[in-house]
């Protein structure tokens, strides 16, 4: 299929950019509006990856780790309740931040304990059929952030055309057949999948979604952003 073409809108300017350059244009926003803020409250420029596609976020550092990993459960990632880490790597050692039982305290540790510029994390959401994340702390200002996380920009849905026919936007997934490159299928193709392959309608039959979860375990998208969550019209 090739490289996929990403870009996102700027929340503050709704203005588009590529996936490349819209990280530092946030940046400019952000510097701006901490110049005229009186607020003396720490927040961080969090970008979220994962190939092509991406979040920009802003976090408020006196929130707890749980709440990042609760917003990217609903924008992208969950679907069975499965469990979750963050994993800071950095000076040859690395800390574990787990969402189970076990190791709870962890995720309720502050933000702003935790993160700094520059400082990288590896994310990961279910430890069986596993969707990982990149994460990395962009930069820190003195703002004021609605409801703890708020979103900067998401990566527009990506233009995936249907594996059979290669011409229309695929819409549906079947996840039998996704892993030998034939299982991303328009309406029109699917509907024809669905006569030869017993288990499409059985089973194996998921949305494509704008996240890097599609196709894997029972995800059908996501409770945030719900304009930007589903497939590419065209």
């Amino acid at each position: 299929m090739g490289k996929l073409k990403s870009e996102g809108t700027c929340v503050y300017c709704e203005k588009m950019y590529a996936g490349s350059g819209i990280s530092r244009h946030l940046g400019s926003h952000l510097k701006k509006m901490e110049a005229t803020s009186k607020t003396t409250k720490k927040a961080f420029h969090v970008r979220v990856s994962a190939a092509e596609m991406f979040l920009n976020l802003l976090v408020d550092g006196n929130k707890p780790l749980r709440e990042l990993d609760a917003f990217l459960r609903a924008i992208w990632l969950e679907c069975c309740g499965h469990k979750s880490s963050f994993e800071v790597k950095e000076k040859n050692y690395n800390i574990d931040f787990f969402n189970d039982d076990d190791f709870g305290e962890k995720m309720d540790s502050k933000m702003g304990s935790i993160f700094k510029k520059g400082l990288a994390l590896d994310y990961q959401y279910d430890f069986g059929s596993t969707t990982r994340l990149n994460v990395k702390i962009l930069d820190e200002y003195n703002l004021k952030v609605p409801d703890g996380v708020q979103l900067l920009s998401r990566n527009e849905p990506l233009h995936i055309l249907c594996h059979k026919c290669g011409k229309q936007p695929a819409s549906e997934i079947c996840t039998v057949h996704l892993w030998e490159g034939e299982g991303l299928l328009c309406k029109k193709c699917a509907k024809a999948h669905a006569k030869t392959c017993d288990d499409f309608d059985d089973y194996a039959r998921l949305p494509v979604v704008n996240s890097p979860r599609m196709g894997t375990c029972a995800y059908e998208g996501g409770r945030i952003d719900i304009k930007r969550d589903g497939a590419w019209k065209g």
